[in-house]
């Protein structure tokens, strides 16, 4: 132990005494340490944690899935989970949830109508995970009988701090939501969620009778399996159950099947190989460190030779040496791992304020015990691993061969030297697969970003406003296994309303409306074109023609002006395509060209399979094509309908598409300044509504695109950090070769070589590493790019131009590198060198 202590002292003093090495070497550790500080935190806070419930490795999802494809998770319907629920005996309890959309009335103090995210759950649910209220009860049983859901409901810690101010009494206080008051009965503690974080209240399942006849699969089941009982034995009862109900159910479990899967996957098993990813980048970056204080260590220990010598020749034995050599290391790299740990907590930050809204485990993000754990025996292996063989290759001197090495000069340290060029030739190699990763993910968004996605974005404000289900349908009948509703037709008179009211706002240049956010997706629509053979319901019929779908949106007039999609035929929507008037549709481009590629579609007939006794629509119009998101290459299939010539009856799960209206609105200023008034209008017209959703078109695509830039962000930053760290090591070995030639240089110049002849002779050795380092670096590069294959967008893995644009950076980098050692051996004195050393 005190050979340790004395160790650690004369290491200490060692590096006191070379600043400038000291800092070069523990900055460059600092870096690769705390880029692995900072994912690995990722890493920490997702994967290697354990969700907040008791017991989570018992919690599983029962998904739904097709029997011809288990990946592809699905919801169940209501009678189905009761079928599950009933004869399953593998869990100590199953639930079910869904998330709902609720209006929040007027509070007493004033403040206006909101909208607020609610799931509703059933009581099995709350036993399954083993939850409890911060304060009050859960519902029971009763409050959740099917076709009689009491009025009551459970609020989220914020929503309770929020709305209520942390109120002590706030149970058996009421709210009005969607016009009927509730009772809260209940206050969840704050770390509480299922599947979405944002949920502000939790009220029961209320399964409708219309509901336990459908066929419509909306609800995600969940269990908690019995103690003893493992994932492949309820999976394997939950199979045999699925078979039974496909055989006494088939309208709702044909072809059904069920797929167990843990919570702790559900919730983070998307983000792993991402992560991965990243924490393989991250190791390179500490390689590449790595390689940089070896080399280091190596150049110094030229300088220590005849130390070394003396101390082996007074009776140190080479372990001894060798000691003392990795006691100096792994103190660079302790010290190192400290501001590595200041590195990673800065990144950290970073991440989690760029960071997409609603990324699994955001909250728990942070520097922990692990976290600190796994970066100091980090900082240790790493200390061990770029000091392992300086110490043994400095440990071999002797006090007769340092003496002739110091008076000899470059010759002695010949199998440094060449360490010191592998070394780099390994950090070039390294750079170059994560510079070239970094590329292909620049190569991807950019392309993201001059995707064309149809139509202007810029300066336009969109909001939200929506009806309750109770107030705006009512059951009348069953279609194809599914309720049918009959739509009020206040709803659309009331969407009406507030368009026309839009028009007239100041600094408004155009306004309009759609049943879904403009440029973010629509409902899919099956439709039969006059004149055709008809499929058969769900698929083909007896004529084999395939089933004709398209995107379906109800728009306002004056859409595609908002918009600025061009009407390339035909005319646009008017105040007279009323429900009144004819029915019309107006289709896009590759509509157009898909179901009549050698006909006029204008005047042409098509008729939406949806609901029965709907009337022939006529195709007055074609306009340009559009994309729902920047990650589609091809513009989908889309048909426009009046907003007032919808049907009056709709199927029940698709109800959400005739609650809501998006509007948007075209300002010539700042399009954020119109949101008082917005709110205003909205209020004349209808005061319980509640505007929500307010964003601007460009704030919703750049929220869409905030995942690829924080991912092409760190992969650029690591990409960065390691071509730095590799053009700091070539220099490194350029200059010490440089200074170790001085006298072969001087001997040359005095025997007439020319400035270009020394800078052929300087820069043919940069060459060889850097050939080399490319060459494997490109080999790599060609086996590991696969892995961001998911990721990529418009690019291959291979990409050609990518691959030789990075090379030709890197090699610009790396000769900038040598730049300056080699003017240093073209601007050698013959008279000097040849006295050097």
């Amino acid at each position: 132990m005190t050979a340790l202590w004395q160790d650690i002292l004369y290491g200490c003093r060692m590096l006191f005494k070379n600043p400038g090495f000291t800092t070069v070497a523990v900055i460059s550790i600092a870096l690769g340490i705390g880029a692995n500080t900072t994912i690995f935190s990722l890493i920490n806070a997702t994967l290697l944690s354990s969700l907040t419930f008791p017991e989570p490795d018992r919690l599983v999802v029962i998904w739904n899935v097709p029997v011809q494809n288990r990946t592809q998770r699905g919801g169940v319907s209501a009678a189905t989970f009761l079928g599950w629920k009933e004869r399953s005996r593998s869990f100590e309890h199953v639930g079910a949830v869904y998330n709902y959309v609720r209006s929040l009335g007027k509070g007493d103090d004033g403040s206006p109508p909101e909208q607020v995210q609610s799931q509703r759950f059933t009581p099995g649910m709350f036993h399954a995970l083993g939850v409890r209220p911060l304060l009050g009860r859960l519902f029971t049983d009763e409050e959740d009988r099917i076709g009689d859901a009491a009025p009551v409901a459970l609020i989220s810690h914020g929503f309770w701090q929020r709305k209520f101010a942390g109120d002590p009494n706030i149970v058996g206080k009421t709210m009005r939501l969607d016009g009927v008051v509730y009772t809260v009965i209940g206050v969840m503690p704050p770390d509480f969620g299922l599947l979405n974080q944002e949920a502000d209240l939790w009220e029961p399942c209320g399964i409708s009778q219309t509901q336990l006849q459908s066929t419509a699969s909306y609800l995600v089941a969940a269990g908690r399996l019995k103690p003893g009982v493992s994932i492949a034995q309820a999976q394997a009862e939950m199979d045999g159950i699925a078979a039974q109900l496909a055989e006494a159910d088939p309208a709702r479990n044909k072809n059904r099947g069920v797929r167990l899967e843990p919570l702790q996957e559900v919730y983070f098993g998307g983000l792993r190989e991402p992560l991965f990813v990243l924490q393989g980048v991250v190791a390179f970056v500490l390689l590449i460190a790595c390689a940089n204080v070896a080399g280091l260590l190596l150049a110094r220990a030229s300088s220590r030779r005849i130390e070394v010598a003396v101390r082996s020749a007074i009776g140190a034995d080479r372990w001894r040496i060798v000691r003392q050599l990795l006691t100096e290391s792994v103190l660079i790299a302790m010290l190192g791992g400290l501001l590595g740990v200041a590195v990673g907590w800065v990144g950290l930050r970073l991440f989690i304020a760029t960071a997409p809204p609603g990324l699994p485990g955001l909250d728990d993000f942070s520097i922990d015990v692990r976290v600190l754990a796994f970066t100091a025996a980090v900082s240790i292996v790493t200390g061990l691993v770029f000091g392992l063989l300086p110490a043994l290759q400095s440990s071999k001197a002797n006090l007769a061969g340092a003496i002739k090495e110091s008076g000899r000069g470059a010759m002695g340290g010949l199998a440094r030297h060449r360490l010191r060029s592998v070394l780099v030739t390994g950090q070039i190699a390294l750079a170059l697969v994560l510079l070239i990763g970094a590329g292909l993910m620049i190569n991807t968004f950019v392309r993201l970003q001059r995707n064309d996605l149809g139509a202007d974005p810029r300066g336009v404000l969109t909001f939200e406003v929506r009806f309750p289900e109770d107030e705006m349908m009512k059951v009348v009948g069953r279609y194809r296994g599914v309720g049918l509703w009959e739509i009020s037709p206040v709803t659309a008179l009331t969407f009406n309303r507030i368009f026309e009211r839009m028009q007239g706002l100041p600094a408004v240049q155009s306004a309009a409306g759609s049943t879904f956010p403009p440029l973010s997706g629509a409902m899919a629509m099956n439709f039969i074109i006059a004149g055709r053979p008809a499929p058969a319901p769900g698929g083909t019929g007896a004529t084999s023609q395939p089933q004709t779908n398209a995107a379906y949106l109800a728009v306002t007039p004056n859409f595609f002006a908002t918009m600025k999609i061009p009407i390339l035929r035909g005319r646009d929507f008017n105040d007279r395509d009323t429900q009144a008037a004819p029915p019309v549709v107006i289709i896009n481009q590759t509509m157009a060209r898909r179901f009549w590629p050698d006909e006029d579609p204008i005047g042409q007939r098509i008729t939406l399979d949806f609901v029965p006794d709907e009337q022939p629509r006529q195709i007055i119009a074609v306009v340009g094509d559009t994309r729902f998101s920047p990650y589609e290459e091809d513009p989908p299939a889309v048909m426009y309908v009046p907003h007032m010539q919808q049907t009056p009856r709709w199927q029940g799960p698709s109800w959400n598409a005739r609650a809501r209206m998006t509007f948007m609105l075209r300002t010539a200023g700042d399009p954020m300044a119109l949101i008082p008034a917005v709110r205003a209008a909205v209020a004349e017209i209808d005061p319980g509504k509640p505007v929500s959703e307010i964003r601007t078109v460009e704030q919703s695509l750049n929220q869409r695109l905030q995942g690829t830039r924080l991912y092409t962000g760190l992969l650029v930053v690591f990409g960065v950090i390691a071509g730095l760290l590799a053009a700091v090591g070539i220099y490194g070995v350029m200059a010490y070769s440089v200074g170790q030639r001085t006298h072969e240089i001087g001997v040359r110049m005095a025997l007439g070589a020319m400035s270009r002849d020394v800078m052929g002779l300087v820069f043919r050795q940069a060459a060889l590493m850097i050939v080399f380092g490319l060459v494997i670096g490109l080999a790599g590069s060609f086996a590991l790019t696969r892995f961001l294959g998911d990721a990529l967008w418009g690019v291959t893995p291979t990409d050609p131009p990518t691959f030789g644009a990075v090379s030709l950076g890197l090699i610009l980098v790396a000769a900038l590198a040598c730049l300056i050692p080699t003017l240093r051996a073209m601007r050698v004195n013959p008279t000097i060198a040849l006295r050097y050393e």
